[in-house]
């Protein structure tokens, strides 16, 4: 890049040490914004793959979110600049030369917060103020180097530009939910769910045999959908059998979403208080409920909502567990596969276990949101008979989409508060994660959901 035209490299170190340049010096051709846009993609694909791994592969759901920056600086240079400088070409070749400089420094501090130093509860508030730090100083420095070099042009045009183009940039960094281009193979590990102390055994093997009577029950309740309307059907899962802490939040994301006239909901749960009136959760159960769902809604108006809950592992199997039974996990490709032989294409998934993130990239598409816990590296918190529900259910559920009806903007509620909490117990960031597919933004802007509080939680 930087031979074939050696003067770009001394006007960007230039630049950063807030040295002025004249702005016909840099390039303004298509050659140089397409060349500088593919090296900037490249180079943080290659970031993610030293950070996430290999094998995987590029997220292409992910390049419409990441050429967004492109975009705004081209909008801000041809609102604000003069129409003989070519600001709208200039622009965003000054701004993608100058963080290509900085991404060794930028991936350096990243590689500080990501060393196992950060223990105690003096370490994570450092490590909190270094991880804002990273995210701000980039575009402080940027700024003030984009605003020396378009001085001359005039100052009060400058200062303008310059707060424009960076308050946009830092906005969509801040708010637009994360869409990495690189999404990295599940790797093969053990479950690392926490232990738990054993809870009775399944009531009485009769109660056991009565399961498939209770399966049909809850399936025929449900009711066809109606022509022309959004419907919407809600199965949630309550996956171990060990804590009735995902019984209670499986519970209280079906009061959520439920129909308010009822007949499009279903309840799955390994619960010993619930072993009785509802069918229990494995993956035949959620494979027939599935089907059933199917076959009921039309594909193309109406939304499936489905809520998981329970233990996750490093491998990301989704734990489907009762004392003395053996049960098979949920694993990411599995629930794809189940999902798109059952024709259902809008859909709404959310699954709050630990390394939940590993669930992104098999369910991601563009009619789809898929909502995670945590990210695919992480475990999430609050697994436990003393808490109500978990951080995430408390937090998205229960306290963010009972105040707001748009997804991104509760998403972005609910990861504030989850990372509040976690850094106040000095817990590692679970970092949750949202894939929001564009045409599922635009179909659904708003959710249909029941806001507001919600019934007592089931004990």
């Amino acid at each position: 890049m930087f031979r074939s035209r050696p003067g770009l490299i001394t006007l960007a170190l230039r630049s950063l040490v807030l040295r002025g340049n004249p702005i016909e010096h840099w390039p303004a051709s298509l050659f140089w914004l397409i060349w500088l846009t593919v090296l900037s993609l490249s180079a943080e694909i290659a970031v993610l793959i030293w950070w996430r791994g290999y094998p995987g592969e590029i997220n292409v759901f992910a390049l419409p979110a990441a050429l967004m920056p492109l975009l705004w600086l081209l909008l801000v240079g041809q609102w604000f600049g003069p129409r003989e400088q070519r600001w709208a070409q200039r622009l965003p070749v000054m701004w993608m030369a100058l963080s290509l400089l900085l991404l060794p420094l930028w991936v350096g501090g990243y590689e500080l917060l990501r060393q196992p130093w950060w223990d105690g509860r003096a370490a994570q508030l450092w490590r909190y103020r270094l991880s804002w730090t990273l995210v701000l100083l980039p575009y402080c420095w940027l700024g003030l180097a984009l605003l020396r070099q378009l001085w001359r042009s005039g100052r009060l045009r400058a200062l303008v530009t310059t707060l424009i183009a960076v308050g946009g940039l830092v906005g969509f960094q801040l708010y637009y939910p994360e869409s990495p281009l690189w999404l990295a193979d599940a790797q093969d590990t053990q479950d690392v769910a926490e232990p738990v102390a054993p809870t009775p055994p399944l009531p009485e093997t009769a109660l056991f045999f009565r399961q498939p009577e209770l399966l049909h029950q809850a399936l025929n309740q449900l009711t066809p959908e109606v022509p022309g309307a959004v419907d919407v059907y809600t199965i949630a899962v309550a996956g171990f059998g060990g804590q009735t802490v995902f019984l209670r939040e499986a519970e209280a994301a079906r009061q959520r979403f439920a129909d308010p006239h009822g007949g499009r909901d279903v309840l799955l749960a390994n619960a010993a208080a619930s072993a009785d009136r509802r069918p229990m959760a494995s993956r035949d159960t959620l494979a027939a409920t599935i089907r059933e769902v199917g076959r009921l809604m039309n594909p193309a108006e109406d939304m499936l909502v489905l809520y998981l809950t329970s233990h996750g592992g490093e491998d990301h199997a989704f734990s489907l567990s009762y004392p003395e039974l053996e049960l098979a996990p949920i694993t990411p490709q599995w629930l794809a596969e189940t999902l798109k032989s059952a024709g259902i294409r809008w859909k709404l998934v959310a699954v709050s276990a630990c390394y939940s993130g590993g669930y992104l990239k098999p369910l991601a598409d563009p009619y789809s949101a898929v909502v995670t816990a945590a990210d695919a590296k992480h475990t999430s918190f609050g697994c436990s008979d003393n808490e109500e529900y978990t951080y995430f259910g408390r937090a998205f559920i229960v306290d963010a989409l009972g105040k707001e009806a748009r997804l991104q903007p509760a998403f972005n509620a609910a990861k504030a508060a989850i990372l509040k909490r976690e850094a106040a117990e000095e817990y590692e960031h679970s970092n949750p994660q949202l894939a929001l597919g564009a045409e599922f933004a635009r179909r659904f802007p708003v959710l249909p959901l029941r806001r507001g509080p919600l019934a007592p939680a089931e004990r």
